[in-house]
């Protein structure tokens, strides 16, 4: 009878949805907590993120963006375009693990300290489905660039130095503030009070403390080249 009990449960246990975290992000961590998964949607979202970067990568013209391309012969830019395309597919295959890896070890160790009984996998699951908003600037993005002549590879139509276009440190700041960024803030946060039963004002304090980090670390980059260029 027991086992029976058992089994019907199994049954009714619902898989989370990539596509749902779109629309109703609070039923897919409550179906991530329950029943998470790995694999499948682990696949998805790589395959997305490696078509999104080569079709974002067909839109920008980096022989026109580089002059020491232009003396090439036809055959070195073929050769040129080959590595480039490799490269942007294999940033696609590596950049999602790389980011959930890492996302995930974080809110692991704090689950520890805070003695949350919060396992590896549905943390590891939740950032897998929270990646889809990573992946839909992508596509958003990249079909942006499609009306644009000669697009920055590195300044995303969907971030605020998009309007104010500046350079230097303030330009790296800008560039972080990006409508799915803080899509996907929101959503982490709201994640790991629902998976990881952390409190709201943890959730939000590690959200906030990673961007300002991260955020950081891309202004001091930008600011080291930028003085190494000016030498």
């Amino acid at each position: 009878m027991n086992d029976q009990m058992y089994e019907n449960e199994e049954v009714e246990l619902e898989k989370p949805s990539l596509f749902g975290m779109i629309l109703e992000p609070g039923k897919q961590f409550q179906r991530i907590k329950e029943n998470p998964k790995i694999l499948v949607p682990f696949i998805i979202i790589t395959v997305l993120t490696i078509i999104g970067m080569l079709l974002m990568m067909s839109q920008i013209d980096f022989i026109g963006n580089d002059p020491e391309l232009n003396s090439m012969s036809e055959d070195e830019l073929m050769i040129v375009t080959i590595f480039a395309q490799i490269g942007f597919a294999i940033t696609g295959l590596f950049a999602p693990a790389i980011s959930i890896v890492i996302s995930t070890l974080i809110y692991f160790l704090i689950a520890k300290v805070v003695k949350s009984e919060v396992s590896f996998k549905q943390l590891f699951s939740m950032n897998i489905f929270i990646y889809i908003i990573s992946v839909l600037s992508l596509f958003v993005n990249a079909l942006a660039f499609l009306a644009i002549s000669n697009p920055d590879p590195e300044l995303y139509v969907t971030s605020l130095n998009s309007i104010i276009q500046a350079d230097g440190v303030l330009g790296a700041f800008l560039v972080s503030i990006e409508i799915f960024a803080i899509w996907g803030m929101i959503l982490t946060a709201m994640g790991l009070q629902k998976v990881a039963n952390f409190s709201k004002g943890l959730s939000w304090g590690i959200v906030i403390a990673i961007f300002v980090i991260m955020t950081g670390f891309s202004m001091a980059s930008t600011a080291v080249l930028d003085s190494f260029g000016a030498l």
